[in-house]
């Protein structure tokens, strides 16, 4: 198969190029007068082709102790493929006590066969006893690359300095990287009860309850530990520019031997704390943590995110219906499920308010959407280029389309908050594995045809 006559990303602008896969593999990328006749053509004229983009933040179906379980994986994959996301990483969590590889079984086991694109696997470790950690070199030789560590969550994911100290030397003995959410559990946990001992329980609340300053010291302390330890570390869902400048500041300090790796999230780019005063809908649907942040935030983030600072442009998606949220809210914002969509937001979303208004040229967006990702979790060769030997993940994106979003796949992700806002860029086409899973904006699946990804740094 050709995909002849569209336009794909360089350091230098959109150039005509064809792109020739055979199987599942990309066989060449070609100028377009080298393409030999006689293979079935896939006509993308006006259109850029772009790499199957990876979103390397997601939580697909995750139960909460309260019993509700975020968007499952087939509705959560479809949504990604519709928005021209052909990879996600999820993460395995294990229960109390449970040894990681049984973790990892069981999140396995809730994938595959449901999940509609490619997916591999974080490990959350919340209890560094020596037996847990002891399980991460076999994990690594198995493909689970990356791993996850709290300083948020107080009585529940929280570990403590000393004990993700722990955790770090014996994921950077393995040969593995820790991702962390950077958030103060004690700071976070004391003013929580301090809203709620005074009855301000609304969800316009809840960023409150996690201060800025709770994120910069929890950054700033991170950043220290992974110096001391020298273990790979990836800070994810960065809200704030300050904590974007202690990254920069930690890079100059660990210079070419160190890798650290900042992660800013959809909504923590385009959306703003002025959200959590504009009614209850609103408020409601952008409950997560890290909270929104003022507007200023974002614009520094972006700015990091254009220049380098910040390597990854990923979702977090973690998204409930806006009825399960509304629901839970009446036992106040403690009650409401933590978490937006944004996987099949993330591609026409960035493109609308950073690539079509100039503020970050298309091959930024790609680095940051696709290539990016695919070589800091382990993926590098396979996935996130139009390159020969790489997967035939592709997508035929319409830079020029111009329409108001509305959430796509399941009708329970009515509370995007995205929903109504005027975009620019359209995605038309996916393959997945040399497949074609989207035609026209439509899905063209009829099973799940998703694989788990085994990872090497």
């Amino acid at each position: 198969m050709i995909i002849k006559g569209g336009n794909i990303i360089t350091a230098d602008g959109p150039r005509p190029a064809d792109v020739i896969i055979e199987g599942s593999t990309i066989t060449a990328v070609s100028d377009p007068d080298q393409v030999p006749g006689g293979e079935p053509v896939v006509d993308a004229t006006g259109l850029w082709v772009l790499p199957g983009a990876i979103d390397a933040h997601t939580h697909f179906g995750m139960p909460l102790r309260s019993g509700i379980s975020s968007l499952g994986w087939r509705e959560s994959s479809e949504a990604a493929l519709l928005g021209g996301t052909t990879t996600i990483i999820d993460f395995a969590n294990p229960a109390a006590n449970e040894p990681l590889p049984e973790a990892v079984t069981r999140w396995r086991g809730m994938a595959d066969g449901v999940i509609l694109c490619d997916y591999g696997l974080h490990v959350t470790v919340t209890d560094v006893a020596t037996e847990r950690l002891d399980e991460i070199p076999a994990l690594v030789e198995q493909g689970l690359a990356t791993f996850k560590g709290f300083l948020a969550y107080k009585g529940r994911l929280m570990l403590s300095l000393v004990e993700m100290k722990r955790l770090m030397e014996a994921v950077h003995r393995a040969g593995a990287m820790l991702l962390v959410h950077a958030e103060d559990g004690e700071m976070n946990a004391a003013a929580e009860k301090v809203l709620l001992d005074t009855g301000r329980t609304a969800v316009s609340w809840h960023p409150l309850a996690h201060a800025e300053e709770s994120e910069e010291k929890a950054v700033a302390e991170i950043l220290d530990l992974a110096t001391t330890t020298g273990c790979p570390l990836t800070i994810v869902h960065m809200s704030l520019g300050r904590s974007l400048e202690l990254l920069k500041k930690a890079r100059k300090i660990q210079g070419r031997d160190g890798v650290l790796v900042g992660e800013v999230c959809l909504h923590h780019l385009f959306a703003d704390s002025g959200l959590y005063q504009a009614g209850h809908r609103a408020s409601t649907a952008a409950i997560c943590s890290p909270p929104l942040r003022a507007a200023g935030n974002g614009t520094d983030l972006l700015a990091g995110l254009v220049a380098g600072d910040l390597d990854l442009l990923s979702t977090d998606h973690c998204e409930f219906s806006l009825a399960v949220k509304t629901a839970a809210a009446g036992g106040g914002f403690p009650s409401v499920p933590n978490g937006c969509g944004g996987v099949g937001e993330r591609m026409v979303v960035s493109h609308t308010l950073a690539v079509a208004t100039g503020k970050m040229d298309p091959a930024r967006w790609i680095e940051a959407c696709c290539r990016r990702p695919a070589e800091l979790m382990g993926l590098a060769g396979r996935k996130g280029q139009l390159a020969a030997g790489f997967d035939a993940d592709v997508v035929l994106f319409d830079p020029a389309a111009s329409y108001r979003w509305e959430p796509l796949g399941s009708s329970d992700r009515a509370g995007s908050l995205w929903a109504g806002l005027p975009v620019t860029g359209r995605v038309r086409d996916v393959w997945l594995g040399g497949r074609q899973v989207v035609a026209n904006g439509m899905l063209t699946l009829d099973q799940p045809g998703g694989k788990f990804l085994p990872r090497r740094l």
